[in-house]
């Protein structure tokens, strides 16, 4: 394998993985929060766990870019594969976890929560397709790792029909988490928190397409100085704008809770939910209804009174009253 020139000193290549780290360690943060908080409200669901697997991978990633980056050949190997794979696994978790964001508001209708499992099914398809492709272009021959090409460390860049079928794969997966936030603020009516939920979506979605398409074109260009960064720059905006929704939406509540009574934010809650709270129990209302028996005024109320104080002793129970009318008649 020849020398890939990149362009870059390996001390320029600290000095720029320093600041990707930065973006990345926020990520993390709001990651934390996020759990935490959902946590301690206890409104876990589904794009949680999601994000939680995110959240983990991507601190392998980040570990993985400082081995290769710090350690010399054959260690540097390790945080090369680590941070390789382990760079589609965070963008695909994420956006399985944005995926289920909205599949969360719209949870109630049918239609819309099996169109949501099905595109699911296909985002996992398409991710295990590209992977196993990955690895079987990484493993078939294993000579790459004994030799180094970039910075003195072995280094093999993806293959370009790889490369052109990984643009294929975010390109759909990128329309579809830009597209269904769309529709459903077009066609469906939605309430207002719940609306501002998809617009957050939206530009989640946007953002990180933005940086995919950033990262796909230094593949295609063979620009070899930037993909890896370019690879961390989309991690790191990838799990903040997965965590983001979840952080904008709580701060905005409690920075507008101060404002709004607590009656009226209840009543709210129970129409449209942001997932910000509590969930609260089903409160029912115990309806009285006045009944006319022999013309005398017969209440439901003091028909309860009557058995709590039955209950409580405080007058004879119904089978000792009809023996003692039985002993009188006797």
């Amino acid at each position: 394998m020849s020398t890939i020139n990149t362009g870059l000193t390996l001390d320029v290549l600290k000095a720029a993985r320093a600041g990707t780290t930065v973006l990345q360690s926020f990520g993390l943060l709001l990651g934390i929060f996020r759990f935490f908080f959902r946590l301690q409200i206890r409104r876990l669901w589904w794009e949680d766990a999601w994000a939680l697997a995110a959240l983990f991978f991507a601190l392998a990633y980040l570990t993985g870019t400082w081995i290769y980056t710090m350690q010399p050949s054959p260690i540097s190997t390790i945080g090369f594969w680590l941070y390789v794979f382990l760079f589609n696994i965070v963008i695909w978790v994420v956006r399985l976890s944005i995926l289920f964001s909205v599949l969360r508001i719209v949870y109630p209708s049918q239609r819309l929560r099996t169109m949501m499992c099905t595109i699911a099914v296909l985002f996992i398809v398409m991710f295990l397709s590209f992977i196993g492709a990955k690895v079987w272009f990484y493993t078939r021959d294993l000579s790459w790792t004994q030799q180094p090409s970039m910075f003195d460390k072995p280094t093999l860049p993806l293959g370009r029909n790889l490369v052109i079928y990984e643009l294929a794969t975010d390109f759909i997966a990128d329309v579809v988490l830009i597209g269904l936030p769309i529709r459903l603020l077009w066609s469906v009516k939605l309430p207002r928190k719940q609306r501002r939920m998809i617009l957050l979506i939206f530009a989640s979605g946007f953002i990180v397409t933005i940086a995919s398409l950033f990262r796909a074109i230094c593949q295609i260009g063979n620009n070899y100085s930037l993909v890896g960064l370019s690879m961390d720059v989309e991690v790191g905006f990838s799990t903040i704008m997965c965590n983001l929704l979840v952080c904008v939406t709580c701060i905005y509540r409690y920075g507008r809770s101060s404002s709004v009574s607590i009656s009226e934010q209840s009543e709210s809650d129970e129409k449209d939910d942001d997932y910000t709270t509590r969930r609260r129990p089903q409160t029912t209302e115990l309806l009285t209804t006045d009944i006319e028996l022999g013309g005398t005024g017969y209440s439901s109320d003091s028909a309860l009174s009557t058995c709590q104080e039955e209950c409580n002793g405080d007058i004879p129970s119904s089978s000792g009253m009809h023996a003692h009318s039985e002993r009188n008649g006797e």
